[in-house]
């Protein structure tokens, strides 16, 4: 098992690369600075990657793994751990995903970015930061987090990281692929759901981590 003092750098890290990561966007927004033409660089070269099948296959991603769907599947995830006894995994993921949609609903409606124009998809709402590609790092983030010490093989904990990070990278990927987003709404939502997520777990294991009496309360 990893001790949990290492458990805390890494989040740590995690929360003050995100932050800083996210930071450096939206002063690029504010500013106009040279990030914003990524946008129209990133865009240009999407449209040439388009062919009939893969719009058909990630608009099907970008349907089934919306911010509701991945909500409503948190929910039940957070009450099968706990039907399982697992409380303190279940409050941590329903806490840590709604953190994540709490501020980038903030960040939604303080920026209220219109979207770009897409011929192959349409999207209502503001456009940054993507709230698909923040809900789905946050959502596959703690999916991670939680069974990372529950599954006993060093196969399977590889095969559980690697399906969060390829599932995160699909659902965005989608989103860009499809002209619903710019490159920076991407990257942060990405960067957002990280971040919430980081900090949440962070929260978690400095009050609870070092009380394992309160912790197995939760439990109980």
């Amino acid at each position: 098992m990893v001790p949990n003092w290492a458990k805390n750098i890494l989040f740590l890290l995690i929360y003050m690369i995100s932050g800083l990561v996210l930071v450096v966007i939206i002063e690029g927004l504010l500013s106009g600075s040279d990030l914003t033409p990524l946008n129209t660089v990133v865009e240009k070269f999407v449209v040439h990657m388009r062919t009939p099948l893969l719009t058909t296959f990630l608009v099907w991603v970008t349907t089934l793994w919306n911010p509701f769907i991945l909500s409503c599947l948190a929910v039940l995830m957070a009450s099968l751990l706990a039907m399982r006894g697992y409380i303190y995994d279940a409050i941590l993921f329903l806490i840590g995903l709604l953190v994540t949609v709490v501020s980038l609903t903030i960040l939604k409606n303080v920026f209220q970015i219109t979207r770009p124009i897409s011929d192959v998809y349409i999207a209502g709402g503001w456009s940054f930061p993507s709230g698909h590609a923040t809900v789905a790092t946050a959502f596959f983030f703690l999916l991670g987090h939680t069974f990372f010490g529950k599954v006993h093989t060093t196969a399977k904990r590889i095969s559980l990281i690697i399906g969060s990070i390829v599932a995160t990278v699909i659902v965005s990927f989608s989103r860009l692929y499809l002209g619903a987003h710019w490159t920076l709404d991407i990257l942060a939502g990405v960067a957002l759901g990280l971040l919430c997520v980081s900090f949440t777990v962070l929260m978690f294991n400095i009050f609870f981590g070092s009380k394992r009496s309160l912790r197995r309360f939760i439990d109980m």
